[in-house]
């Protein structure tokens, strides 16, 4: 029987998929925010610039109104600012704040802390197999057709 590589890919990516979207309690944990809530804030936090709200919508692949939402949420609770462009009126950037990057931080040093008592469960060998598997994964996504590419 012929090895159907494209099924197994899919299987494996889905559970892995489904058990990380139940990993998200360590998100709300720390900060009272979802997986997206908190991806946004990351992403602010990493380009370190203001960012408007089509390019937020394609990093996190959302509509447009999800965007809108998210920053009223966020806007809200302080973790970002919205600014209106200069050029063009209909145009909105996003910022972090300094409570934004708090949390973002907050977020990170818990997630090392649960990691750093999960991981020991494993060999150091079994550590680092799965650090360099991860690694060759983050680069096949990033090599992977992006939402506008034909394939």
């Amino acid at each position: 029987m012929k090895r159907n590589i494209g099924s197994e890919f899919f299987e494996i990516t889905n559970e892995i998929s489904l058990l990380m979207t139940n990993f998200e309690f360590m998100h709300k944990k720390c900060t009272k925010l979802g997986r997206v809530e908190c991806n946004l804030l990351h992403y602010l936090l990493d380009v370190n610039r203001q960012v408007n709200m089509k390019e937020l919508a394609r990093f996190l692949g959302v509509t447009h109104s999800r965007i809108t939402h998210l920053m009223d949420s966020l806007i809200r609770k302080g973790f970002i600012d919205r600014i209106a462009s200069k050029e063009d009126r209909r145009v909105f950037y996003a910022i972090i704040t300094q409570n934004g990057k708090d949390i973002v931080n907050k977020h990170i040093n818990e997630s090392v802390k649960v990691y750093n008592k999960i991981l020991p469960q494993l060999t150091e060998k079994e550590a680092d197999d799965i650090i360099e598997a991860l690694k060759v994964w983050k680069d096949f996504l990033n090599h992977l057709p992006k939402e506008n590419d034909r394939y």
